[in-house]
This record gives structure tokens, C-alpha cells and sequence, in this order.
């Protein structure tokens, strides 16, 4: 058949080759030959059905050959990569007894132990996306159904899924274990966060939910860490850009299966040049890859009088006329050349074989009876020596054949069954599971109390900023009172839960109302030309880079005054020698500050403005 399937003579411009006969050296062996798997279905199946029923017919043939001649090497031969997604996830579901080698064939992010570990990397590196918060309660270490997630958060589809993991309500008490258990590592995690390098965090929060025990084999193990060598490399100090991490994982593939068989391998047709097989079957003839996209220019090399010029043209969308224009001769002289490759792949393809060959395909009946192969597919380059086995099969509704449509799918649920840190990984006081807010002192609490402090003070240093800049005279306590409900938003956008975000807020209302009452606190935030709130300034000390913020500084008769806030809890009844003391411990800090103003000709003043009492102290 191949005689009238190659071009009938050559062309090198075309880059077609005529066919060669060639003389078999081997003798005929048993049950040797070519063998046509005609599989027919109707025209209105949906397509993803017509796959997973090829992938369930191939798996069987692969099975029932094995069983025959268990020693004979079997190799599956694809076009593209993406035809042997259904036959591998076929394999993995209902065939464990096969095992096979896959040489770059699963793509690294199709792994689900990888999709779960970039959920968690996601999740962690932000709070607000739901949609992986929620796969990361449903991954193995944690495995909620699907009723306690929909108790969870089916109410409220504006708060973050962690702020609604500290209020949970209506779950199943399995169910609130397990939340629990995954909360409080979280919790601990993001009281570490940017406090060590991006991969060790996160890695170290995998293991210790459970990741490692969610590993099936070597090769999982493998791919996950590879994975985490991805996100280590293209780390930006504590960010991720998560747009070329994706990018970066699709060029990765999972390693082959070490304990898989060799006598039963996977391979692309051009991976398979040069090696031979007892039996080659080659599914998906019916597929042809995805179509390319036009390119932006196309060139070509001619030789005219005897010397070679360049013949190019540049993609037009809109083009005046009907006729072709030199852009459509080059992609069509393009498309003769790629036809004439795809021929002799499809020879490569069938000529591995020692043995047997397999053609197996999945043509749709039309509603007139006709049955034609996709155009630009091997099956059309077949087609007139095996179109006969199609035109006499019979078409089979694939819903009589155990395959259900994704309306009647249930997903299933893969979880451990016992939650616990790894022992190597526990701390000398086990972590506590309750994440109740209600309760007067939780483990959340505990791991969060001085996270809340330091987003309070934050808080309270950007409303400061937004009033010396607008204005002391326009920020009464009244007006001050009506920004409550912004600042429980921006503290639950902290990751803190609604009842916390309650207290935090009144008490920046009671930092800045006693700030602006006292006369030390006017006096500093009064309006002045030269002032500057939050000024960031870096400088390069030890040959490294480091950035300083001052709170507020100004000129006030020709003195420079370099003002740090400080929001840390105070007694009202505290003497001025406790709070120079207060005030010496940041003498460092300030002093440092004032190194960046040495250059200009007037005395420094440091000094801290204690928000909670409103009081300035001075630094000598």
C-alpha cells in the first residue's frame, strides 16, 4: 500500500521522496501480520467518549497480547503526545497489572501529585483564590466530600476560604477534624512566612500535611520534586510569577516508571526511529495534531540565473483580492512538504514491528451511512487499503459500554485515612487543632497574636500618612469612626478572621483618636511643606541593598525631626523615665535614619510617638 501512498516521483522542493521497495531478510514467523481494529461509532457520540472507549479497546488488546506471548515486546506508537492521555489515565484506572514505560509523554502539571502541590503553592501565595483553596481541602491530606465543603462555604462566596475554615459551621465531625488538622499547619506556616526562602516553605508546609504519604510511587516522587526545583528556580525573593512557572512545567514530562516493564513501552512515532518491537500498535490513526497558527512572515529560498535569493512575504489578513499572493504560495508549498513528512512517519510508524501490527481507529458513521476518515489524519493516507474492514463494521453505542457521561460522573474521593504530622516533622509541643475564635485562647490565636499586631500598627501607619497628607482639620473622631468597616476588610484581607478584624479595628479607631487628641500628636502631624510620610529611601551598605521607610520627618526651625510610630501596648500610668526607656530600645533604628540626613546643614532630633498614649519621647 505504501507504493501509492508516496509521492509517485521526487521532488526536492516539495520534499518528496518516490517510494523504495525493499526485500524482507527474515523469515515468516507465527501469527505474523497486519491487523485492522475497525471501531465505528454514531454519528452524534461525543468525541471524548469516542476516545475513552479507544483507550478502553486498546488497553484490552495491549492485556490480551501480554497474555498470549507474555516475553514479546509491545510498543504503542501516538502522532502527538496528547493521544495517549486517555489510553495512560485507561491503564491507571482499571489495568494496574500493565506496566509500561512512557518516554515524555506525561506532560509534569497533569500530575495530580504536582496539581495538588501547585494548588498549595498557589493557596498559600494567595489567600483570595477560591478555587484552589478548595482543592487543597479536597487533596488526600486533608479530603473533605463534597458535603462539607459545600457546608463550608456555599453560604459565603465573599469571604476567603481560610477566613471561613476559622468559622465552620454544619460539618460532619470527621469532616471538622480534618479542617482543623490542616488549619493549624497553615496557621504556623503563614507565621513563618517570608521568614525563609520561598521552595522551603512551601515544601515544608507539604510535608508536613501529609504530602509525602500521598505518594504512590518512585516516580510521583520524582515528579513532585521536580516541581519544587521549578518554583526554587524561578522564586523572585518571596514571589511567584505563576504565568511562567505553567509555562515552564509544560515543558517538563513526568520520568518514566522505573518499575514499569520495558517489553511494554509508549512512545511518539519519531521517539521510535530506529528501534524495533515484536508488536506495534498504533491508535488514534483517526486524530490529526493541532492545527498551527499562521506565521507572522514565511520566507523561501529559489534559485534564479544560477544564484540564491530569498522569497518572502509577510502574513496579510485583509487581502484585496480572491487570488493567491506569494504568502499563500510559500504556506502551501509549507503544507505539501508537511504532508509528505506526516507519509514517511506513518512508514516509520509501521515498520517497527517484527511481527504484528495493530491499526486501530474510530471513524463516526454519518447519518447518510457514509463513513470518511478526518482529513490530514494517517487514517486518510490508509484509507483505500483498509477502508473495506470500515465499511463492514458494525457501529456501537458507546453508553451500552460502561461509559458514563460527565452529567452522571461522580468523582472519587482520595484521602488518608489518619491526619498527623509526620513524626520527624513534630515539634516538641504538637500542634493544637482547635481554630475556633470563639474559644478564649486557640492554638490560631496563639500563632496569630503578633501577626495581628504588626498588621494593627500597619493599619494605623497608613491612616496616620493619609492624614497629615490630607489634613489634620478634616479627620474628626466622627469621620474616623465611619472608616471602621474598611479597616475589618483590610484585616481580613490579612488572612484574619471577621471577629478578630472587629477588635483590630477599634483599637487603630483608639490609636488614632488618642494621637490626635494629644498635643504631642498634633504637633507631629501638623500640616508642614517639608514633611514626608512612609519616605523609603535604599541604600547599598556590605554591598548589599537595603531599603529603609521613616514613619514621618520634617524641618521645624531649621532642626531635622525623624518621628518612628509605635503602636505596642502601653499603660496609661507609665512614667516619662519608662518610656525613654520604651523609646531607648529603638536608639538603633533611628540613629540609622539619621545617617541618611547627615548630608545636610542642621541638627537631628529622633524621637517615637507612642500611639496608644500620644505621647513623643526624644532621643538624644
Amino acid at each position: 500500500h505504501f507504493a501509492h501512498i508516496f509521492p509517485q516521483q521526487d521532488n526536492t522542493l516539495e520534499a518528496a521522496i518516490q517510494y523504495r521497495h525493499f526485500i524482507a531478510t527474515r523469515g515468516a514467523v507465527d501469527d505474523e501480520g497486519v491487523h485492522v481494529h475497525p471501531l465505528v461509532v454514531q454519528n452524534d457520540e461525543e468525541s471524548a467518549l469516542a476516545n475513552a472507549y479507544e483507550a478502553r479497546y486498546v488497553a484490552e488488546l495491549i492485556d490480551q497480547e501480554q497474555r498470549q506471548n507474555p516475553q514479546q515486546s509491545i510498543a504503542v506508537l501516538v502522532r502527538s503526545r496528547t493521544h495517549l492521555h486517555d489510553l495512560v489515565s485507561e491503564i491507571r484506572r482499571n489495568y494496574p497489572q500493565l506496566k509500561f514505560q512512557a518516554v515524555e509523554i506525561e506532560a509534569l502539571h497533569t500530575r495530580q501529585t504536582v496539581q495538588d502541590a501547585l494548588s498549595l503553592t498557589r493557596a498559600m501565595l494567595h489567600r483570595a483564590d477560591r478555587v484552589h483553596w478548595l482543592n487543597i481541602l479536597r487533596a488526600p491530606w486533608c479530603g473533605l466530600t463534597l458535603e462539607d465543603l459545600h457546608a463550608l462555604c456555599a453560604h459565603d462566596h465573599q469571604a476567603t476560604i481560610w477566613q471561613l475554615m476559622h468559622a465552620c459551621e454544619g460539618l460532619s465531625e470527621d469532616g471538622n477534624m480534618r479542617l482543623q488538622h490542616v488549619a493549624a499547619i497553615l496557621a504556623q506556616a503563614f507565621s513563618h512566612q517570608g521568614r525563609m526562602p520561598l521552595r522551603r516553605w512551601i515544601e515544608s508546609t507539604w510535608l508536613q500535611l501529609g504530602g509525602g504519604n500521598t505518594l504512590i510511587s518512585a516516580g510521583d516522587n520524582r515528579d513532585v520534586q521536580a516541581f519544587f526545583d521549578l518554583v526554587e528556580k524561578l522564586a523572585n525573593g518571596h514571589a511567584l510569577d505563576f504565568v511562567q512557572l505553567e509555562s515552564a512545567m509544560q515543558k517538563l514530562y513526568a520520568e518514566p516508571d522505573i518499575t514499569g516493564s520495558e517489553q511494554l513501552q509508549f512512545l511518539t512515532i519519531h521517539k521510535s526511529k530506529g528501534l524495533e518491537f515484536d508488536c506495534v500498535i498504533l491508535p488514534a490513526l483517526n486524530r490529526k495534531p493541532r492545527h498551527p497558527d499562521s506565521p507572522l512572515m514565511l520566507w523561501e529560498e529559489v534559485q534564479a540565473d544560477g544564484k540564491t535569493q530569498l522569497l518572502a512575504a509577510p502574513y496579510s489578513k485583509n487581502k484585496r483580492s480572491d487570488a493567491p499572493n506569494i504568502y499563500d504560495y510559500i504556506k502551501q508549498l509549507e503544507a505539501t512538504r508537511a504532508n509528505n513528512e506526516t507519509t514517511r512517519l506513518l512508514y516509520v510508524a509501521a515498520t517497527r514491528t517484527i511481527r504484528k501490527l495493530h491499526l486501530v481507529a474510530t471513524v463516526k458513521r454519518k447519518d447518510n451511512d457514509e463513513i470518511t476518515p478526518v482529513k490530514q489524519s494517517l487514517l486518510e493516507l490508509l484509507w483505500p487499503g483498509v477502508h473495506q474492514f470500515f465499511a463492514t463494521a458494525q457501529a456501537r453505542p458507546l453508553l451500552n459500554n460502561g461509559t458514563s457521561t460527565l452529567a452522571e460522573f461522580t468523582p472519587q474521593l482520595m484521602r488518608l485515612a489518619k491526619l498527623s504530622v509526620p513524626h520527624l516533622l513534630q515539634a516538641t509541643q504538637p500542634i493544637k487543632t482547635s481554630v475556633n475564635p470563639t474559644h478564649v485562647k486557640t492554638a490560631e490565636q496563639d500563632m496569630t497574636q503578633d501577626a495581628l499586631a504588626a498588621d494593627k500598627g500597619t493599619l494605623a501607619h497608613l491612616y496616620l500618612e493619609l492624614i497629615s497628607n490630607t489634613g489634620l482639620a478634616k479627620w474628626s473622631a466622627e469621620r474616623i469612626a465611619t472608616c471602621k468597616p474598611a479597616m475589618e476588610q483590610w484585616i481580613q484581607q490579612q488572612g484574619h478572621h471577621h471577629a478578630f478584624s472587629i477588635i483590630a479595628a477599634e483599637d487603630v479607631i483608639a490609636f488614632l483618636h488618642t494621637t490626635m487628641a494629644s498635643k504631642d500628636g498634633q504637633w507631629v502631624l501638623q500640616e508642614r511643606e517639608n514633611a514626608t510620610n512612609e519616605l523609603s529611601i535604599a541604600t547599598i551598605a556590605e554591598l548589599q541593598v537595603r531599603k529603609k521607610v521613616i514613619d514621618r520627618t520634617f524641618v521645624e526651625n531649621n532642626v531635622r525631626w525623624i518621628v518612628d510610630y509605635k503602636s505596642e501596648p502601653m499603660s496609661a500610668a507609665a512614667s516619662h523615665d519608662e518610656l525613654l526607656l520604651r523609646a531607648e530600645a529603638y536608639r538603633a533604628q533611628l540613629e540609622s535614619y539619621a545617617t541618611l540626613f547627615t548630608h545636610e546643614a542642621c541638627p537631628i532630633k529622633k524621637a517615637v510617638l507612642f500611639l496608644t498614649l500620644g505621647k513623643l519621647v526624644t532621643i538624644d
